[in-house]
């Protein structure tokens, strides 16, 4: 009778794993990361099935096992935080194209600027709606990620598995009242969808988001027929680069321009979703490393701006102009703690010559631990994305947390007249250096 049981343990194990994967399969898909525990268990049972056992074949499944193990945990499908707002989030997606200006990146010297241009808003109802994916058409952005990431492309073949937490095309709540405006700038080879996180958690607080892709700047911009806009943008090197990224900032900074042109003719559109739902005296806008030179360049032109917010900005690029002029609106930098290790390790004293000649109450603080990446969602994508990425030693939580709250903190501040106590608790915080 104990042989029995013993003779059936085995089966009865392998089944459980079996059902566990199909379940699993159902769930989120086939991931590449339980293959080697799929084979794992065929080869278990072979060697259950034809009693192969020895030390060389013991000790081969046991670093198969380690390895599967491993991998669902190393490269995982990752959840973005929950917003904490009272709203639930609704997204959509427009195709934008300026006719005012050329595209200087194409050969083609009739190519007109075309920007894709998402947008996060709060609902209030998400019936009949679907969550969507944290990426899109990853077939064609696998490889271009993988690239800027200096990793192998089958590494981010899972991310179009991941559901963020807002609902495709949800409508804004069925009242009269208008919401205030953030627009974020991404930095270069990088995507309006590596930001989600502080998005979701704006829209949930009752902000409307939005975010373009910065055609042929951005890792890769899709437009609805098919045709792509790649990453044109690796100058690294070249003698002209900073004369070029300046080029560039002036680009980027238009589009920003251009977005508050397009969402000002939205607001007055009877059959838009957002007609009349948006408080164009409250606009702020943000970026992240070159993103934050151009939404710094942006509040410096367009008068349209109230308040800037920018991560670990890159803003070697501005002009000196800019930098005598300062910065007309409430403005606040959060960052790394030194640009040393860069290739720009000046970068904080034009930051700092910046601050000295704005005219409303300017900020720098610096994030003990962080590095480059910190200022996005590259933190949730891995326990050991700081291996081969610029990401520090802080739990993913709570960086990505504390930007957050600190950028809502702001806002609420300079665009919505608070009396800045939840930018001051953040601000609270012991990962805080504050000059």
């Amino acid at each position: 009778m104990i042989q029995n049981k013993k003779s059936i343990w085995v089966p009865c194990m392998l089944l459980l794993s079996i059902i566990a994967i199909i379940v699993q399969y159902f769930i989120s898909g086939l991931r590449w990361q339980i293959l080697p525990a799929t084979y794992l268990l065929v080869m278990v049972f072979i060697c259950y099935k034809y009693q192969l056992t020895n030390r060389f074949i013991g000790f081969m499944l046991s670093i198969w096992l380690t390895i599967s193990i491993i991998l669902p945990w190393a490269v995982p499908i990752f959840s973005l935080p929950s917003p904490e707002g009272k709203f639930m989030v609704g997204t959509d997606t427009f195709h934008w194209v300026d006719s005012s200006r050329l595209e200087w990146f194409t050969k083609d010297s009739g190519d007109l600027r075309e920007l894709m241009v998402q947008v996060w808003y709060p609902t209030d109802s998400v019936e009949n709606f679907a969550k969507c994916y944290y990426m899109d058409h990853l077939e064609l952005r696998s490889k271009t990620l993988a690239t800027a990431g200096k990793i192998p492309a089958f590494l981010t073949g899972h991310l179009d598995m991941i559901k963020t937490n807002s609902y495709k095309k949800a409508r804004l709540p069925k009242n009269s009242n208008v919401y205030p405006v953030f627009i974020f700038s991404h930095g270069i080879s990088g995507s309006r969808h590596l930001h989600q996180s502080l998005f979701e958690y704006l829209a949930s607080q009752g902000y409307v988001v939005f975010a373009p892709d910065h055609s042929f700047d951005a890792n890769l911009t899709i437009f609805p027929d098919g045709r792509v806009a790649d990453y044109r943008s690796e100058i690294t090197g070249d003698p002209d680069s900073i004369a070029i990224r300046k080029k560039q900032l002036e680009t980027r900074s238009l589009d920003i321009s251009h977005v508050i042109d397009r969402i000002e003719m939205l607001n007055q559109e009877s059959k838009s979703f957002l007609g009349g739902r948006l408080d164009l005296k409250k606009i702020g806008v943000g970026g992240h490393s070159f993103g934050g030179g151009t939404a710094t360049l942006a509040s410096y032109r367009d008068k349209r701006i109230k308040a800037c917010i920018v991560l670990d900005s890159w803003m070697s690029p501005l002009s000196d102009s800019v930098i005598s002029g300062g910065v007309k609106v409430p403005f606040f930098h959060m960052g790394r703690p030194t640009w040393n290790d860069s290739g720009y390790p000046k970068n904080y004293d034009v930051l700092e010559r910046l601050l000295s000649h704005s005219q409303k109450e300017s900020n720098h603080i610096r994030i003990k631990n962080t590095l480059h990446l910190d200022y996005s969602d590259i933190p949730l994508m891995s326990p050991l994305i700081g291996k081969f990425m610029d990401v520090g030693n802080l739990r993913a939580k709570d960086i990505v947390t504390l930007v957050n709250k600190m950028t809502y903190g702001f806002l609420e501040k300079h665009i919505m007249g608070s009396n800045g106590r939840i930018l001051d608790q953040s601000l609270d915080s012991k990962l805080v250096i504050l000059k």
